[in-house]
């Protein structure tokens, strides 16, 4: 296994690797992860999965940036959190997705910290957007506990989303 490409206090963020699929689907196999990004949506087919993942390790090839894979110190996989780029404003969008069995232990609040300081510091970029399914309040407290501002409402595929924006620091 390679070294991490980022370490917070009980995370590492590595990109993807082929063999890492299964654990990809694992992750959104989970109606629980799931619903928030879908909204009752059937869950991801697989070759919806592996065309998301692959498209997450393009990303890394080309920009240096992704969703990474995200494990505890001992390498037990917990999720993915990173970056991707939004396509109805071209804009870097901040996003996380932990394991069920995780959630409410501040891993996403961890995960969401260590990688903005990490892109700022990695990219000449002015700012990130982040956004939640709107009735989603414990990841709309994520992006809020991480400093972004909202700055509204807007619909995403038919959903009403809760949309926020982080500002490199001075």
């Amino acid at each position: 296994m390679k070294p991490p490409l980022l370490v917070s206090e009980r995370l590492c963020f590595q990109p993807w690797e082929a063999e890492d699929f299964p654990l990809f689907a694992s992750l959104h196999g989970d109606p629980d992860v799931q619903h928030f990004l879908e909204m009752g949506d059937p869950p991801w087919d697989e070759a919806y999965l592996r065309a998301k993942f692959e498209g997450f390790r393009a990303d890394y090839a080309a920009h240096g940036w992704t969703k990474f894979k995200v494990t505890d110190q001992q390498g037990t996989f917990l999720g993915r959190a990173g970056f991707g780029w939004f396509p109805e404003t071209g804009e870097l969008e901040l996003g996380y997705s932990f394991k069920r069995a995780l959630w409410g232990q501040g891993y996403a609040t961890e995960a969401a910290c260590a990688l903005l300081d990490w892109i700022y510091n990695a990219k000449p970029i002015d700012h990130v957007i982040g956004f939640a399914v709107a009735e989603h309040t414990a990841s709309r407290r994520v992006l809020e506990k991480v400093g972004m501002s909202f700055t509204g409402i807007r619909d995403v595929d038919g959903i009403s989303n809760a949309f926020y924006r982080h500002n490199r620091p001075a």
